[in-house]
């Protein structure tokens, strides 16, 4: 999928460059949108420590950030704001840019300053997909970002199956999203008709590094990979098999189909900070397992299904959970 990077480097673009960095936001993460609602988040968020800045940094500014793929720059905003770098397939955000726009870089060259406050360096990517340029996630496998180790396997904690129901994005602290609770919750031993499937699952993740400091800054990110089997009780037959999503690439669906209700933004850093003793940081991943038109129940003879979800991380570790409905039409 990914075009061909200018270079072998690999590694982190923070310092230490070849052991790996905490991770709190990653990408396809709901993220507030003033237009919808709610968008995607375009890349990873990599921790660092505000309030243990590098030797030699400048006011206001805590670690450097180096380019992890050589290449000009291709954007960059003016020194002394949060802004960005663009070079090769690489973005960097809420960073105090260090080079000019046409300057070649190196892998390994630094680029910028993380700017206090933000306790994190954005990282996106972009790779051309069916000719076109779109982010992609910079945590998959093959990418540059190495290593990247996740020992715990991702959680199917529920399937629930609802009436359809579209509500609008909302905010739970500032501007943290929420997609609300909203349809009727059915019961899977007499299901009909237009059904809403949904799943709530999320990644552990086994590295914690210096979140084990400030605990509550480690959350669960979502699956990788989320699918779905249903098969006939009588017959063993498969009536379904699809791939609900892989966090590959950006989505096209609008989030509120990709999010089920009951979803919440895992909080920034900055705002855990300030809010844990009175908020809950992590965030909570409810899936649609069909997106419009939902589950149409009606194609299916009456009679038992069973329905399995399996979940991926992007390490590879798998879960899986099931789900046994009666279809009564």
């Amino acid at each position: 999928m990914a075009d061909r990077y200018n270079d072998d480097w690999r590694g982190w673009p923070v310092r230490p460059h070849d052991e790996q960095h905490p991770v709190r936001g990653s990408f396809l993460d709901p993220r507030p949108d003033g237009q919808v609602g709610a968008t995607y988040h375009n890349g990873v968020d990599i921790a660092v420590r505000d309030d243990r800045p590098e030797p030699g940094a400048p006011a206001r500014r805590t670690h450097r950030v180096y380019a992890i793929e050589g290449g000009r720059v291709e954007a960059a905003s003016r020194p002394g704001v949060r802004g960005l770098v663009d070079v090769g397939h690489f973005r960097y955000e809420h960073v105090d840019a260090r080079v000019r726009v046409g300057e070649a870089v190196d892998a390994g060259e630094m680029v910028g300053w993380t700017c206090e406050g933000t306790w994190h360096v954005h990282l996106g990517e972009r790779a051309s997909v069916d000719g076109v340029r779109r982010w992609v996630n910079a945590l998959r496998p093959g990418g540059k970002v190495h290593p990247y180790v996740d020992r715990a396997k991702p959680e199917v904690k529920e399937i629930r199956y609802y009436t359809p129901a579209t509500p609008a994005w909302g905010r739970r602290i500032g501007h943290v999203v929420r997609l609300p609770q909203a349809g009727r919750r059915l019961d899977k031993r007499r299901l009909a008709g237009i059904v809403d499937v949904r799943v709530r699952a999320d990644d552990p993740q086994s590295f914690l590094g210096w979140f084990r400091d400030l605990p509550w800054l480690a959350a669960p990110h979502h699956p990788f990979r989320l699918a779905v089997t249903v098969v006939h009780f009588g017959t063993g037959e498969i009536v379904d098999r699809h791939e609900v999503f892989r966090s590959e690439r950006y989505l096209r669906l609008p989030a509120a189909q990709h999010y089920a209700p009951g979803t919440d933004q895992n909080m920034p850093a900055n705002g855990c900070l300030r809010h844990h003793r009175t908020a809950r940081c992590a965030g909570i991943y409810w899936f649609r397992v069909f997106p419009k038109p939902y589950w149409d129940t009606r194609r299916l003879v009456n009679g038992r299904y069973r329905l399995r979800v399996r979940a991926w991380d992007a390490a590879g570790n798998t879960a899986k959970a099931d789900s046994d409905v009666t279809i009564r039409n």
